[in-house]
């Protein structure tokens, strides 16, 4: 339980987030939304089992490279999000250094 009060660093997340996809494991994440062409967003989204997925290529999705995409495990469907809003990693507040 005390790992989960820690804080981990967003990248080393994200690489954790793939060795357990990689795995068959899935993992728990909570993000910021954001909508670049409104400018707007700050809703809060928690996924309870996410598993990564291959990247789009930036020439299909604007920016790909800042962003994770991953599928929701309970609902099946394929989703995306901007890496620097996510906020938690599987209990563990994320920091960005």
């Amino acid at each position: 339980m005390e790992e989960k009060a820690g804080k981990i660093d967003l990248y080393e997340a994200i690489e954790q987030m793939k060795r357990i996809s990689l795995a068959g494991g899935t993992f728990s994440i909570k993000f910021r939304k954001w909508n670049s062409q409104t400018r707007s967003g700050g809703d809060m989204v928690t996924v309870r089992a996410a598993r990564v997925r291959p990247k789009a290529s930036d020439e299909k999705i604007k920016h790909s490279n800042y962003k994770l995409f991953f599928t929701d495990t309970e609902t099946g469907l394929a989703r995306n999000c901007w890496q620097p809003l996510i906020m938690e990693f599987n209990g563990r507040r994320t920091v960005l250094n």
